[in-house]
């Protein structure tokens, strides 16, 4: 009896001391299982640190990859065969670049293109690049798109007149002075008349002016008109060109246009009246046109602003600076509505004449030689 008794209780402290052992050995398992977990996470919190400093862009956040990056063009007009070029430029270097374009044109309506542009923000764009007739027209809706957290860029230097955090363009008073140099140096005498823009332009266009009339200050000329344009029409322009040549005639030397369009419409009522190639027109913006009329000798000079390289490199410096690439230490400054200093991308004006057009123009790639001489 005191045999199996004794076997019972041995029996039961071997299960006793098995099952301390099961225990002590779990515990170091558990414990193993755990180390690679910890260490995962160790590893990915560094890791993902360089990624979100990797993709800090223009506004000091992480911003997307440029391939994610949708661009929305809100653009002014296609009047001019200038903007339809260039827009087609913005197109190429979008698709070069991978990235998605959304774009809307607004026919020189400032109040339709405001709708445009929250239509655009409201699409999920990144980046808005618009331009506008009236800019101050636009002011509130580039503000919102940025409070939207949209990168917001002007086509054109903005000098005060709408919002814009990015901006690029011509120095307007510079090419103010280029629109009417080659005449001003022709030291010319006589009746001459000015042919503005759109009054509702903002400074840009006031600068314009201003510079037209400083390059024909040391001309011994009467101005017998100065006429602004609404939406810078040529037919209107026309108008006013039929007007001083029913009151002067060919007392006239000299019709000085603030764009190509507009020299078109008064050569377009010169030539009714017998007088193009007699009287002296300028422009701006080297259209084709412009280009045919230069050669032809019925428009003394244009001024090349963009071709096809100002928007390349507008387009790309845009998405550079969108993405921490470029920063505002890589560009000039303009100053946007609420007074604060922004990035500005420069880019000159060339004076074309029929002197240097094949150079100017051609050599440079905006139009063929056949396309200019029509040869």
């Amino acid at each position: 009896m005191f045999k199996k008794f004794l076997a019972v209780v041995l029996a039961m402290a071997m299960l006793v001391s098995l099952s301390a052992c099961a225990t002590n050995n779990a515990a170091p398992e558990s414990t193993n299982e755990a180390v690679p977990e910890s260490a995962a996470d160790s590893a990915v919190e560094p890791a993902a640190e360089p990624a979100a400093e990797g993709n800090v862009g223009w506004n000091g956040k992480p911003v997307k990859a440029k391939e994610d990056i949708v661009i929305g063009v809100s653009w002014k007009t296609q009047q001019e065969e200038r903007w339809v070029k260039e827009l087609n430029v913005i197109k190429q270097v979008c698709k070069d670049q991978g990235v998605e374009l959304i774009y809307q044109v607004a026919e020189n309506d400032a109040q339709k293109q405001a709708g445009q542009i929250e239509n655009l923000v409201a699409q999920g764009i990144d980046i808005l690049i618009a331009q506008c007739n009236e800019p101050g027209a636009i002011t509130n809706a580039m503000k919102a798109a940025h409070d939207e957290g949209v990168l917001v860029c002007y086509y054109e230097p903005v000098m005060g007149d709408t919002y814009a955090d990015f901006t690029g363009g011509n120095d307007f008073y510079e090419i103010g002075q280029l629109i009417t140099k080659t005449i001003g140096d022709m030291n010319i005498t006589g009746n001459v008349a000015y042919i503005y823009g759109d009054s509702t332009g903002g400074t840009g266009v006031v600068k314009f002016q201003e510079g037209m009339l400083d390059s024909m200050k040391n001309c011994d000329v009467e101005v017998i008109g100065e006429q602004w344009t609404t939406n810078w029409d040529p037919a209107t322009a026309m108008g006013y060109a039929e007007n001083w040549i029913a009151e002067y005639g060919d007392s006239l030397t000299a019709i000085l246009c603030m764009n190509d369009g507009m020299a078109g419409g008064a050569i377009q009522a010169l030539e009714g009246a017998g007088l193009a190639g007699k009287v002296l027109v300028c422009g701006q913006d080297c259209d084709l046109l412009a280009c045919q009329r230069i050669v032809q000798g019925t428009q003394v000079s244009t001024v090349a602003k963009a071709g096809s390289e100002y928007p390349q490199l507008f387009t790309e410096a845009c998405i550079q600076y969108y993405l921490g690439e470029k920063t505002a230490a890589d560009f000039g400054t303009d100053v946007n509505s609420d007074g604060q200093t922004i990035p500005f991308m420069s880019y000159p004006g060339v004076v074309v004449t029929k002197d240097n057009i094949d150079e100017t123009v051609i050599a440079a790639g905006l139009f063929t030689h056949e396309e200019v001489y029509g040869e």
